[in-house]
């Protein structure tokens, strides 16, 4: 199947979808396309594959106008965002240590990533990312938008799911609705797209109708965390907290929580040759000194680590570094809701941020390898406000602004307690270095570490007074906005009776449907400004992803969004 250049689809796609470009993460932001001379026509597409640039997103196209930008992927953060490919050979297995544990299988509706390492090598959604974000085809072959409410997809036949049941288009109906209202123990999906319904036209042909002008759905599904497909009836059938059943090159054939997660290549998937491996193992290693050692000893292939132990490792010829900037930024969050706590005040939430000095946690937390980032991450092409006026004014560090704007708010002090998640060990760290910084200002922080499926269930409810955690991918810019839509279930949990903002929620509306780009970036430009100025949330740094492998490992790479995509790829040498 052909890949069709970004600008080509763009202009396919503008009008029939009178949707949104979405801009997919790469590392670096690129310069963008210029646009084409003449008005984009309404041409089914095939086989799409835009290049984007930086995180995935879904910037507008205008309905019979060009867009008025293009951005490019960008190229990776360095040379070494992937291991050298050679003639991929076939066989062998390979064991990955994961940092926290899954918790669980189930496909739809689950928050934290961990879940998604083992998942996005066994379920697969309609459309994917490759390598460079291009978006290509997956269990859609095709696909067209005759109108701005509506999208059609042509599926891909002779596909079988794990267990032998033949996919076709119920399973899409059946999943798709399952994504929009997630069964236990899954939580509201605020990502999910303004998909009023679903109809299966025939057995391979799906019709997407939508209940306003939305063009997240692409990029929502080329994301593959919450749009799994599953086969119809799975969860009347088994437990899918514990098994899996979904259509990708791996099949999950055993899971003991807090241990591993056991994958077998699928030998009937649908691409032929793929995948090289004959299984992998995700052994669950939440320290990671004990992960540095499986490393060296060659007990595990590979794994993520922190930026601080790297240079310990980059001279060991048997190991390869692999790096890429993270979509996935880390954030201070906090709940809102009327109750009378001392940041419920903005001057307070503002004295906090002033009071950070995020250069100190670039520098001892990820050795330097990080920078500033603003709602929208660093990584997200040109829809964030650069880090060099994130410096030097939206997150300037000033000790004396932030006892001054604490003494206006009349606040003296108060206690906290942080959630923090225990693993990656990088959630507490940043967490005890706000501690120390916040103290000089009579805040008193109670760092509490817990492990990922905690500190997940207390998010999602809005169980907790602060929390250190982290972003992560997005299939549009509007994500990284949709705790602040009144509507949905994140700003239900943590800022309803307290926090909102009247601006905000009207270019939230108007920004999804918009079909002029330029207008779009001024609309999510100020929507950071607001998030910057009132901080309901505060964004802290975004970090660069390390993974290390050994020698052995050919042809993977370090995706953005935090999990382990580049093992579909991966073959070993022996």
């Amino acid at each position: 199947m052909s890949v069709v250049n970004r600008r080509t689809f763009l202009i396919q796609t503008a009008s029939a979808a009178g949707g949104l470009l979405w801009l997919l993460e790469a590392c670096t932001p690129s310069p963008s396309a210029a646009p084409p001379t003449s008005p984009p026509a309404a041409a089914p597409t095939s086989a799409p594959a835009p290049k984007p640039t930086a995180a995935a997103s879904a910037a507008p196209a205008s309905t019979g106008a060009a867009p008025t930008t293009a951005p490019a992927v960008a190229a990776p953060t360095t040379s070494s965002n992937a291991t050298a490919a050679g003639t991929p050979r076939q066989g062998g297995t390979l064991v990955w240590a994961m940092t926290s544990d899954p918790v669980t299988l189930a496909p739809f509706g689950v928050t934290n990533t961990s879940a998604y390492e083992p998942g996005n090598l066994c379920y697969e959604s309609l459309v994917r990312w490759d390598r460079n974000l291009n978006v290509q085809p997956a269990l859609a072959e095709s696909w067209e938008t005759p109108d701005k409410q509506t999208y059609i997809f042509h599926l891909r036949q002779g596909v079988k799911f794990h267990s032998g049941k033949e996919f076709d288009s119920q399973d899409v109906v059946y999943s798709l609705n399952s994504q929009k209202n997630p069964p236990p123990p899954g939580s509201v999906n605020t990502f999910f797209p303004k998909i009023g319904s679903v109809d299966a036209l025939d057995k391979y042909t799906v019709k997407l109708n939508m209940s306003q002008p939305d063009g997240s759905v692409i990029g929502y599904l080329a994301w593959n965390i919450y749009s799994h497909i599953a086969p119809d009836g799975l969860y009347d059938r088994t437990d899918p907290r514990s098994t899996a059943d979904g259509t990708g090159p791996y099949k999950i054939t055993e899971f003991v929580p807090n241990d591993h997660v056991t994958l077998l290549r699928n030998p009937n998937y649908w691409q032929s040759g793929a995948p090289y491996l004959d299984g992998i193992t995700f052994k669950v290693m939440t320290d990671q000194q004990a992960r540095v050692a499986a490393l060296r000893s060659g007990a595990i292939d590979g794994t993520t680590i922190s930026a601080d132990i790297i240079p310990t490792l980059s001279n060991d010829p048997n190991l390869t570094v692999l790096k890429n900037l993270t979509a996935g930024f880390r954030e201070l969050q906090m709940t809102i809701k009327g109750q009378g706590k001392p940041w419920e005040d903005a001057r307070v939430r503002q004295a906090i941020s002033a009071a950070i000095d995020r250069q100190v946690i670039i520098d001892n937390v990820y050795a330097g390898d990080a920078v500033f980032t603003s709602k929208i991450p660093a990584s997200y092409g040109d829809w964030p406000i650069p880090e060099a006026e994130l410096r030097s004014k939206w997150e300037k560090l000033d000790l004396d602004m932030a006892k001054q704007l604490m003494s206006q708010a009349g606040v003296s002090g108060f206690d906290v307690t942080l959630q923090a998640i225990a693993n990656p060990n990088d959630y507490v760290q940043i967490a005890e270095i706000i501690k120390s910084q916040l103290a000089k200002i009579n805040i008193n922080v109670t760092v509490q570490p817990l492990e990922i499926g905690t500190f997940a269930q207390n998010n999602a409810a809005g169980t907790f007074e602060w929390a250190q955690t982290g972003r992560g991918m997005r299939g549009d810019p509007s994500g990284y906005f949709a705790d602040f839509d009144p509507t949905g279930s994140t700003y239900k949990a943590w800022f309803a009776g307290g926090w909102s903002n009247a601006e905000m929620t009207q270019l939230l509306n108007d920004a999804l449907g918009n079909t002029d780009q330029a207008a779009r970036h001024a609309q999510y430009r100020r929507m950071q400004e607001i998030a910057l100025t009132e901080w309901p949330t505060m964004p802290i740094v975004d970090p660069t992803i390390y993974q290390v492998v050994r020698s052995r490992v050919q042809n993977m790479y370090v995706s953005i969004d935090g999990t382990e995509k580049g093992l579909a790829e991966t073959w070993v040498t022996g």
